[in-house]
């Protein structure tokens, strides 16, 4: 009896095998015709919720269970699925994604673009209610006269839809600062801001996704791309002048056959029109008479496609000015923010409270409330950096700033 219950789980380990553990997987993603990186690609474990997303040097890094088989994507290159062996665990990968072509098709562009927003703005007013569950992974630079002054990292729990984040919840945050002219307040509220407004369309609606987008808004046609045998078209959008309150320009990318909204880029002259919808963000001057000057902000929103709706899949927020005082030389000013959501799933965290993205958390001060835990920062592939990051990073964590208030 004792050699028939050995043989029965010997023969049962031989069916099962070994389980199968999750391991560190690091790449790049370049272009294929240039060799130049590609930033913020799409990496999918096919089958599963597992993914990243590229940094600003085309690298990546993941856990997943070996062999597996990736799929990149990324708008300006062909997807692509790639095989990855258990040996790809000790070699980093490098990915080459062939550029796509792009076409200008003989169109009326003037009714064409304007029929395709409205399209596009009924496709979002009937998909942005489908609701996506999951983690959002935020770090802010701010650099004055390039030198970092302040850092802010958090992992959110979030809900987001095809309009954009819906709220947040802190689950993990860290920070730092050093003493500066110049400092940024709730920076994060403009990320959690970004998306789009879908109220009821009229004839006064002054919105680019909407109804009636070709009456303020100047059109053009930049492209057509083929992907995945279907057609993006990038639209280019300038405000006419006197028509609308804001002032902005920039791209829209629209699957032709789907109609869903799969990036969003637009460059505002300030802050202003962005603390009008709710988020307060304060440049705060440390009592020093200055001025800024040649402010830019650039708004980016990158979507998923998927049979159903576009899942968001990050948001970045770029602000630019100089900084001139009465008695120095004027100094650049750049804060940067980048938030890449992860581990979606269609129900919410049942122990979670989802603030609503405006009049929301304040994330400073939540921060502040937190326990800072430098175990979960460690070896955490979902804190990739780029070398620069890297070293930015550690200049900070060398001196004990992190879930302190540096003041050297």
């Amino acid at each position: 009896m004792k050699y028939q219950l050995l043989a029965a789980i010997t023969a049962l380990l031989i069916v099962c095998g070994p389980a199968a553990t999750a391991q560190r997987l690091a790449g790049k993603i370049v272009d294929a015709a240039t060799g130049q990186p590609v930033p913020y690609a799409s990496i999918a474990v096919l089958n599963t919720t597992l993914g990243t997303t590229s940094n600003a040097e085309g690298e990546f890094e993941l856990r997943a269970e070996l062999p597996a088989r990736l799929v990149m994507s990324e708008l300006g290159h062909q997807r692509d699925t790639v095989q990855v062996a258990v040996a790809a665990a000790t070699t980093p990968l490098q990915v080459r994604l062939q550029p796509v072509s792009v076409l200008l098709p003989e169109v009326q562009v003037g009714s064409y673009l304007g029929d395709l927003l409205a399209q596009a703005y009924r496709q979002m007013l009937r998909t942005h209610s489908r609701m996506v569950y999951g983690q959002a992974f935020y770090r802010q630079v701010v650099r004055i006269g390039g030198d970092a002054t302040e850092v802010q990292e958090m992992v959110w729990e979030a809900a987001s839809s095809s309009g954009g984040m819906s709220g947040s919840s802190l689950a993990h945050g860290r920070f730092a600062k050093k003493e500066a002219p110049l400092g940024f307040k709730n920076f994060s509220n403009l990320t959690k801001a970004v998306g789009f407004n879908l109220k009821a369309d009229s004839l006064t609606r002054r919105s680019l996704l909407g109804l009636y987008a070709a009456r303020y808004f100047k059109l053009t046609l930049i492209g057509v791309t083929q992907s995945a045998g279907q057609q993006l078209v990038e639209i280019g959008f300038e405000n006419k002048p006197g028509l609308t309150q804001t002032t902005a320009k920039g791209t829209l990318v629209i699957n032709e056959t789907t109609k869903q909204v799969l990036r969003l880029r637009y460059e505002s002259p300030d802050l202003v029109n962005i603390k009008t919808n709710g988020a307060v963000v304060n440049i705060q001057t440390n009592g020093l008479l200055v001025k800024l000057r040649n402010q830019t902000t650039v708004f980016e929103m990158d979507f998923q496609p998927t049979p159903d709706a576009a899942v968001l899949t990050y948001i970045r927020v770029d602000y630019q000015a100089t900084l001139a005082g009465p008695a120095q030389r004027d100094v650049a000013v750049h804060a940067s923010s980048f938030a890449y959501f992860y581990n979606g799933r269609p129900a919410p965290n049942p122990s979670v409270t989802y603030a609503p993205p405006r009049g929301g958390e304040a994330d400073l001060t939540t921060i502040k409330k937190t326990a800072y835990d430098p175990a979960f920062w460690q070896n955490n592939a979902v804190v990739k950096r780029t070398p620069l990051e890297d070293q930015v990073m550690k200049s900070f964590e060398q001196k004990g700033a992190f879930g302190t208030m540096l003041t050297p």
